[in-house]
């Protein structure tokens, strides 16, 4: 009989809470002890731009083409945990279409990275 099977559920619920905790504080620690302190580095910094007048600024329709995107992957990446949670419940044609699902998914990606639609800084096509 192994130790982990012998394992009060409690005890293991403890020494998970325990060691997540440690690892968090130490996490914390390191990061105070890196940290450069100062008030700008402290503030609030959302998209990649830091607070003040430019983020009034209208945003550019790359980064809503890059939102759609990420969406459109993010659900259909939670799809896939749903098939792997049938796995062997639909077999191997359920494998076959899960293929077929992430090629198409590869296509899609390459020809949005082809035709430029992920980036967001100057368009190297025109200059």
């Amino acid at each position: 009989m192994s130790f982990l099977s012998a394992t009060d559920p409690r005890l293991a619920l403890f020494l998970h809470v325990v060691v997540a905790t440690l690892v968090l504080a130490i996490a914390l620690g390191l990061a105070t002890l890196v940290r450069e302190p100062g008030r700008e580095r402290l503030g609030i910094y959302e998209s990649g731009a830091p607070p003040g007048p430019a983020r009034l600024a209208p945003v550019t329709a790359s980064y809503s083409l890059i939102a759609i995107c990420f969406m459109i992957f993010d659900v259909e990446a939670a799809l896939l945990f749903a098939w792997a949670g049938a796995a062997r419940d639909v077999g191997r044609p359920g494998l076959v279409a899960a293929t077929v699902f992430v090629v198409l998914l590869l296509a899609a990606l390459a020809y949005l990275w082809r035709d430029g639609a992920l980036e967001t800084g100057p368009d190297r096509r025109r200059s």
